[in-house]
């Protein structure tokens, strides 16, 4: 058994901490739409203690995300794959804190990557060290910038990232494909359409991207299923780019919340993928083991 701590995972546009009893249950957790952009003046420390006020202070912190990152409260370099929870272990730092909490940053990966010459990722590689006893060797984290991740032996050998949900949130709210729409529902029906029609025809998207606006013009996609569409096209080609060298055959799990998965889970089965849900809670379980290999708890 181990010790009870709070695991933090501090990304871009987001805070979550969860208290993390010995057994590695989640007693309390906390959100907050405080991400590291949110964090003025560099003031994470008071920014932490504040999401953390009335947690027992003596708690070790695991810190992971973009809290390392160069825009964030300490940068640290990255590992490079493959990799596991024993190497992430090895680059911790520790960071004592004006009000005796202690924190322990975990860093996050890199990989060569013969197309983008480099590729990196910060807390997914935490998210699929907590899911390594699912027996997948294929993971997707969906999000700002969504990863594809391969595993063999425990360690992390191979992902790659796409910049989905920033060019969603882009194109939604920046171009004049946005203009025609009205809400963000979720239309399952002209999402299949935008996913099968980027499944057809991948290296088509920018072409495909102006149909957003075609066919709101004359009203074949109505307004308020204009944006489900949009993102049926961009994770359709998404779906397409990342399944080209990989196995077909092998179980995919899909990290993330309920809403953005089930939409990946959607357009994987269209393209004839075995896709599953996985915990959405995986990376308390990753820093948990990240940890325990550190000697932290």
């Amino acid at each position: 058994m181990t010790r009870p701590f709070i695991a933090v995972d501090w990304g871009t546009t987001s805070f979550r901490a969860y208290h993390v009893n010995a057994d590695g249950g989640v007693l309390d957790e906390r959100r907050s739409s405080d991400g590291i952009l949110a964090v003025k003046d560099g003031a994470f420390e008071q920014a932490l203690e504040t999401h953390l006020r009335g947690w027992d202070i003596g708690l070790p912190v695991v810190a992971a995300g973009m809290i390392t990152s160069r825009q964030g409260w300490v940068e640290l370099p990255y590992v490079d794959c493959p990799a596991g929870p024993k190497e992430l272990a090895k680059a911790i730092i520790t960071k004592s804190l004006t009000s005796g909490r202690t924190v322990h940053f975990s860093t996050g990966l890199h990989m060569k990557s013969e197309s983008l010459g480099h590729d990196v990722m910060r807390s997914e590689e935490t998210q699929v060290f907590g899911s390594l006893n699912s027996g997948a060797a294929h993971f997707v984290t969906p999000g700002t910038h969504s990863k594809w991740i391969d595993v063999e032996d425990g360690k992390i050998v191979r992902f790659e990232t796409y910049v989905t949900g920033e060019s969603f949130a882009l194109y939604r709210n920046h171009s004049i494909l946005g203009r025609l729409m009205t809400g963000d529902g979720d239309d399952k029906a002209a999402f299949m359409r935008g996913v099968e029609k980027a499944l057809a025809d991948p290296a088509g998207l920018l072409h495909s991207l102006f149909s957003v606006r075609s066919l709101g013009l004359y009203n074949e996609v109505g307004p308020e299923a204009l944006s489900s569409y949009l993102s049926g096209l961009l994770i359709g080609a998404e779906v397409a780019h990342a399944t080209k060298q990989r196995k077909r055959d092998g179980l995919y799990l899909v990290l993330a919340s309920s809403g953005i998965a089930s939409r990946y889970l959607r357009a994987m089965h269209m393209a004839g993928l075995k896709a599953e849900m996985g915990d959405s809670l995986a990376i308390v379980a990753g820093e948990r083991l990240i940890a325990e290999a550190a000697g932290i708890i």
